[in-house]
């Protein structure tokens, strides 16, 4: 009887797999339509290095590649549907076509022609705010106008008007934005503002505060043709259909599907194989809908996912095959709330995660909690900040102080924090970080434009400089298989690749701007695959680096 048991139960356990496969292939299938064709200047001659961007509507997606030798494009495993097409190059563009169709077994063809100059280049900058080099230059002064009274006597009593002067929004997003600071004063137990009163703060920030220009989605793009290896790659976007939903995160599973954690309380996928999206509310806690801001997520080699839920006080887990939750409640009178920055998982089993001027550590196996100050914090009371996390080669857990240009590490076995001075003339501002496949750990010094190596049994620390400047390094992931690291480059809405053993850098660049690459994940299964999220821009995709680059 047991052993028959056991006959039946891998026969289902096949047979639900058969079934998997069988819809993947069909996916697959579904996803090998082609749009082909070649890029030309203005005299007809054929344009290589371009760009050719290509968008489904329906679906909410968006393609890129480039256009090789002759200025031949292929756009290829594209789902069936319509799509406009758009050529960018050597500072001209094309218009965006009429839509064409694209269906499996016979590849749809479309020329593209550069005739239209391309706008003015923006400047490297946090998505709607001037660059940080120009920012000494602003008005100390609110300018005069209706609300200016109010503005000042609310929307500074918590940060500087530095904090919102460097902005330059529509008056959705400003809308937006003070929902979004209602909710923290509730949340801090700060008299809320009325709704007449929110509205006149809006009227007033959109009016002193708007878009210097009309947006364009190409003003990124470089103005030189691309070569060498950066012409081997494509870019896949998908679009949130909530412009709000501020996916500030990306991690991906051990299937190759890329996650991301939603600010707006929930989780949100998107499968490769069929470029389908999904989402998944949390479960229900104290604070309000408009008050959700999820953190950070981490997903282990076995699938289960690690989310700081800081609102409602607790951590999550989230078992990406099953899609179940379990809840861990923070405790009760610990230092600093629930949420925090950035999570990393310890090799020991233990869950860690910057905040509070250090860093706190969960043993989900008793239910434990643990916390760790910076030493100078504790004596002086100064804010160093704790920004990005990771586990060294030893087993030291090591944390950016991103508001004290330092870095720290901590013993997990005796808790001592030890703290140690980035080399960096300046505000360097280290943001993520990651390990390679030595050990070693790699940093993005986002203010500073570096990228930092820190050997882990020396502790001494190397930096890099990307070919972009002012590119605002953010995060950094590793190919632990080939040793090559991959950093986004904020400003700059590119993600770059390095590699340490030949110096070599190779950038390439999203299809739109103000894309606000924050973190990016590379996937260790198709290392060729480099997942990134958008937060402000409400986007998530990847690029992918083509044959042997």
């Amino acid at each position: 009887m047991e052993s028959r048991n056991v006959r039946t139960r891998i026969a289902v356990f096949f047979a639900a797999a058969l079934v998997l496969l069988i819809s993947q292939l069909v996916w697959a299938g579904e996803n090998n339509s082609i749009v082909q064709g070649v890029v030309k200047d203005s005299s007809g001659k054929p344009v290589a290095g371009a760009f050719v961007k290509l968008k489904n509507d329906s679906r909410r997606l968006e393609f890129m590649v480039i256009s090789q030798a002759q200025g031949r494009y292929t756009a290829a495993d594209l789902p069936a549907g319509q799509y406009t097409v758009q050529g960018v190059g050597n500072g001209f563009q094309s218009a965006w076509s009429a839509p064409i169709d694209a269906a499996p077994g016979k590849p749809a063809k479309l020329d593209v022609s550069l005739t239209t100059k391309q706008g003015a280049m923006l400047a490297h900058a946090w998505p709607f705010k001037d660059p940080e080099a120009s920012l000494a230059s602003l008005p100390k002064e609110l300018p005069e106008g209706d609300g200016k009274k109010l503005v000042a006597a609310r929307c500074t009593a918590c940060h500087g008007a530095d904090q919102f002067m460097p902005y330059h929004m529509d008056r959705d997003l400003w809308e937006h934005t003070v929902a979004g600071m209602r909710a923290n004063m509730r949340a801090a137990n700060v008299r809320d503002l009325t709704d007449d009163e929110a509205k006149l703060v809006v009227d007033y920030l959109a009016a002193n505060f708007k878009p210097s220009g009309p947006a364009d989605a190409n003003d990124r793009l470089p103005r030189t043709l691309l070569e060498g290896k950066a012409l081997k790659y494509r870019a896949v976007q998908y679009s949130l259909t909530d412009l709000y939903a501020e996916p500030h995160d990306v991690a991906v599973d051990p299937k190759g599907i890329g996650w991301v954690s939603e600010r707006a309380g929930r989780i949100g996928h998107l499968d490769p194989n069929t470029l389908e999206f999904s989402e998944t509310p949390i479960p229900p806690g104290p604070a309000r809908p408009d008050s959700q801001r999820l953190g950070n997520p981490q997903i282990d080699a076995k699938g289960m996912m690690w989310i700081p839920d800081g609102p409602n006080g607790r951590w999550l887990s989230y078992d990406t095959s099953s899609g179940e939750f379990t809840i861990y409640q923070w405790p009760k009178g610990a230092h600093g709330g629930a949420g925090g920055n950035t999570v990393a998982l310890h090799p020991n089993g233990t869950v860690w995660q910057t905040g509070a001027n250090g860093a706190r550590m969960l043993n989900p196996a008793t239910k434990e909690w643990k916390f760790f100050e910076t030493p100078s914090s504790l004596a002086a009371g100064d804010p160093t900040g704790a920004y990005g996390m990771a586990v060294a080669g030893d087993g030291k857990v090591w944390f950016a102080e991103n508001l004290a240009n330092r870095m720290a590490k901590i013993d997990p076995v005796t808790g001592k924090v030890e703290e140690l001075k980035i080399p960096f003339d300046g505000n360097a501002y280290p943001r993520r970080m990651n390990t390679d496949a030595h050990g070693n750990l790699w940093v993005g010094l986002w203010n500073g434009g570096r990228l930092m190596k820190i050997d882990y049994e020396t502790d001494h620390m190397t930096l890099y400089v990307p070919p972009t400047p002012t590119p605002g390094t953010y995060s950094v992931s590793v190919d632990k298989k080939n040793n090559l690291i991959w950093v986004s480059e904020q400003q700059a809405d590119k993600i770059a690749r390095f590699n340490p053993a030949t110096g070599e850098w190779v950038e390439f660049p999203l299809p739109d701007s103000q894309s606000d690459p924050r973190r990016i994940e590379v996937d260790q299964h198709n290392p060729n695959r480099v997942w990134w999220t958008g937060n402000l821009a409400s986007r998530m995709g990847y690029i992918e680096v083509l044959g042997a680059n």
